[in-house]
């Protein structure tokens, strides 16, 4: 990228003058994590070997590795994986407790400068130790190397301040601490930790710093606000449905937008110039059914989201809010770790980020939460020992400390290139229904419901599936079709239950023996279960809130279906 073609703009207030002094340095720093990024998927052999290697100077004189022994092993994958056990995040509970309260040292020699909060809603949340060692060598440079993809193919999103909506990442105050160190949620990258912490040209707009509200929709309409009527190029979200609601926001507050701008107001309190043009704009697109974000802001060239697994259920709604705009994947990642890294855009898999992780494989059908349960030790493959088009439980141990970690997420494996695994994310091992033995799996659900649809000339969507307890249980799911009637209710169901059968044999068996019920389906209008998700964001994790096709009960038909 020629950053001699962006055009220099006039230095005003100090977010400005912060965009312009960040712009240069920024990009040269994220394209050189991108080739970095490049050379490592080229030589993975070297990449792993260098992260072995790290791994075990930053951990072998951590008190943990010394009361367990483990400060004996020789960096070779055969040692590491003979002397280390395979682990779970609760495995590490002990470690983490007495890590709260030295801030650093026992699983690591690194300073804990923060503790990053997992984005479940249940449960108690997680603390994974966020080292000044994995913040400099991992994490930073992982962010870095994905926007320098954004900017190797979209030089233009850095063309002038207002040119990338930014909503993967937060600035919000925290307010929860364990023993004086903040926890809070990796997308928020607020206070900077130091000059080398994650600081884009953008850091300091009106739109992205604290001052912004931190609820989701007041933060929604801050950035509307602020972006409507300027030559917005990017919008940049870790999940669709944020790229979603924000269409939706607009729809719902256009009215108060439009009196916004016209008055130079925000929420009626004074705020900038008015602006009449972006207003009349806004009040036409407005009146035009349907309209998209293209319609708002016409400049739009590049947005980026999950698109894999269940976040493909998206797509459609998405070419319909933003028709004709470039796409590029958001890098497979947790709180817990990176696993991929895009570099291109590519939808359906994205390379194994081997300069990120030790990564290790176990083949899917192995019942490894089992075998750990009983104290069994599992075999494991390393990159260069997958195979292509199978689905793997994914090892891989970090520079925080947590080491050989199973999250239980299961990956496929779509093809080798220069040695490196292009792969994508599946689903959870364990996420399934079953009443009498069937374990029905998303994908399996997935599959039936697209077959189903397709039959009737129907596209995927969104949807929702269920367990619905009854003296003869069945499963209950709610689709999203252009015209929802009972008749397309009752020709669905059919279709999906013989679907369903045939990819799952013991869920044939049980509804051949009576002892299932058939799969109801129930349609709703487009844009009813996205809505329905948007609802259910809870202040806090707004940013990493995800779609989840599969529930665990069937509250959800009633909020969406009315009988």
């Amino acid at each position: 990228m020629d950053t001699a073609q962006i055009p220099q703009l006039p230095q005003t207030s100090p977010w400005q003058q912060h965009w312009q002094t960040r712009r240069d340095p920024f990009v040269d720093e994220c394209l050189r994590a991108r080739q970095s990024l490049l050379a490592d998927l080229k030589d993975p052999a070297g990449a792993q070997a260098r992260v072995l290697d790290d791994l075990i100077d930053i951990g072998a004189a951590s008190l943990h590795w010394k009361e367990k022994g483990y400060d004996v092993i020789a960096a070779d994958p055969g040692s590491f994986r003979s002397v280390l056990p395979i682990m779970r995040y609760n495995d590490f509970v002990d470690e983490i407790d007495r890590e709260t309260r030295t801030k650093g040292g026992i699983l690591s020699c690194s300073p804990v400068l923060r503790w990053l909060k997992t984005s479940g809603t249940t449960g108690t949340p997680k603390r994974v130790p966020y080292t000044l060692h994995w913040l400099l060598t991992y994490r930073i440079p992982a962010m870095k190397a994905m926007w320098g993809t954004c900017l190797e193919h979209h030089p233009e999103i850095l063309a002038h301040p207002w040119a990338t909506l930014d909503t993967q990442t937060v600035r919000e105050d925290v307010y929860d601490f364990v023993h004086g160190v903040e926890h809070q949620a990796i997308s928020n990258r607020h206070p900077q930790l130091n000059s080398r912490d994650w600081n884009p040209p953008w850091y300091e707009s009106p739109w992205f710093g604290p001052d912004a509200p931190t609820s989701h929709a007041g933060r929604m309409y801050h950035r509307v606000r602020n972006l409507v009527g300027k030559d917005l190029h990017y919008i940049s979200a870790i999940n669709p449905s944020t790229l979603v609601s924000l269409r939706d926001l607009i729809a719902e507050h256009g009215a108060e937008l439009v009196r916004d701008l016209r008055e130079g107001t925000l929420h009626g309190k004074p705020w900038t110039d008015p602006d009449e043009r972006a207003a009349a704009h806004l009040e036409r697109t407005l009146a035009k059914d349907g309209f998209s974000l293209v319609d708002v802001w016409p400049s739009l060239t590049l947005y980026s989201c999950w698109l894999s697994a269940s976040a493909e259920l998206y797509r459609p709604r998405l070419d319909a809010v933003l028709p004709g705009v470039a796409k590029l994947p958001f890098m497979s990642c947790g709180t817990e770790g990176v696993t991929t890294i895009p570099v291109d855009d590519t939808l359906e898999s994205q390379p194994l980020a081997v300069s990120q992780a030790y990564f290790e494989f176990v083949p899917a059908e192995v019942p490894l939460g089992a075998l750990l349960d009983a104290g069994e030790k599992v075999g494991t493959l390393l990159y260069d020992e997958v195979e292509e088009g199978r689905d793997y439980h994914l090892i891989m141990s970090q520079g925080n400390g947590l080491y050989r970690l199973w999250t239980g997420d299961i990956y496929r494996v779509d093809r080798i290139e220069d040695g490196t695994p292009w792969i994508h994310f599946t689903h959870r091992d364990g996420v399934f229904h079953s009443f009498t033995g069937e374990k029905i799996t998303e994908g399996q659900v997935t599959q039936a419901i697209r077959q189903g649809l397709a039959a009737g000339g129907l596209e995927t969507g969104l949807y929702m599936c269920g367990p619905r307890w009854d003296e003869l249980p069945s499963y209950t799911v709610v689709v999203e079709v252009p015209e929802p009637t009972d008749e397309l209710d009752r020709e669905l169901s059919g279709a999906i239950d013989r679907e369903l059968s045939v990819i799952n044999i013991e869920y044939a068996s049980k509804r051949d023996s009576g002892r299932l019920a058939g799969l109801r389906v129930r349609t709703v209008a487009q844009g009813a279960i996205a809505a329905y998700v948007e609802s259910r964001r809870q202040q806090g994790n707004a940013t990493q809130y995800k779609y989840k096709p599969f529930q665990q009960d069937v509250d959800f038909v009633g909020a969406l279906v009315a009988d």
